[in-house]
């Protein structure tokens, strides 16, 4: 989470110097007479597009967590000795449909950001841009992960619900669930928050593929696709 502490009111007239100041500075602490406040504030807002865009698109497709063994959605940590216990009983085909269809869900409910994000885009402030701009290699991340969080969790969810049970997972799990309590020994039923842990993990996945998009703007000139993002990151 990223704290921006706002300096005590100030005499008239130092909005001017900010932004007088701010338009003679480049992201590395360089002069740009170039660049002007609105400039920076565009150039950021195209940073977080260009990044968020990457993550939807990576992630929400079929495969997106699947297939990518950094992103891919493990079974719930309290499920992991039950997995191993029925994959040596033999139900290890319960087992992997279940991990499949955690993955599938979060695929699905991860175009749900995308308006979401832009919303939060739309509201960078002057003040902001300045924190953002010089606050460290993922500063931008951090705080677009304070913003919309909250908001992408209430979105997450019930696409989570919806698709857990449309791709099969309910019954993957409910299956599961029957064939660990019906092992010698155990007689025991499981509980575990599936939505909750597909919509976190799927959360989690977003932020870090957007931080690693960031770090590549500030630290590649190649990835700097637009004029603008090279005048501001430079």
């Amino acid at each position: 989470m990223l704290f921006i502490l706002w300096p005590a009111p100030a005499p008239a007239g130092w909005m001017d110097d900010a932004l007088e100041g701010l338009q003679r500075m480049g992201a590395g602490g360089r002069p740009d007479p170039g660049l002007s406040s609105r400039e920076l504030v565009e150039g950021l807002k195209q940073a977080l597009r260009k990044g968020s865009r990457i993550a939807v698109e990576r992630l929400g497709r079929k495969d997106g967590f699947w297939h990518h063994p950094e992103f891919r959605i493990p079974l719930p940590d309290s499920l992991r000795t039950p997995a191993r216990l029925l994959r040596q009983a033999g139900f290890g085909d319960q087992v992997d449909r279940l991990h499949l269809r955690l993955n599938r869900a979060a695929e699905s409910a991860v175009p749900a950001a995308k308006p979401i994000f832009y919303d939060a885009i739309r509201n960078i402030s002057i003040h902001d841009a300045e924190c953002l701009l010089h606050g460290g290699d993922d500063a931008i991340t951090r705080y677009f992960q304070e913003k919309t969080t909250p908001a992408l969790r209430r979105a997450f969810a019930p696409i989570v619900h919806r698709e857990l049970g449309r791709s099969g997972a309910i019954r993957s799990w409910r299956s599961f669930e029957r064939q660990y309590a019906s092992l010698p020994l155990i007689g025991e039923r499981l509980r575990v928050d599936m939505d909750g842990w597909v919509t976190d993990k799927a959360l989690r996945a977003m932020f870090t593929m957007l931080a690693r998009e960031e770090r590549n703007i500030r630290h590649h000139p190649a990835e700097r696709t637009t004029e603008l993002l090279r005048k501001v990151f430079r």
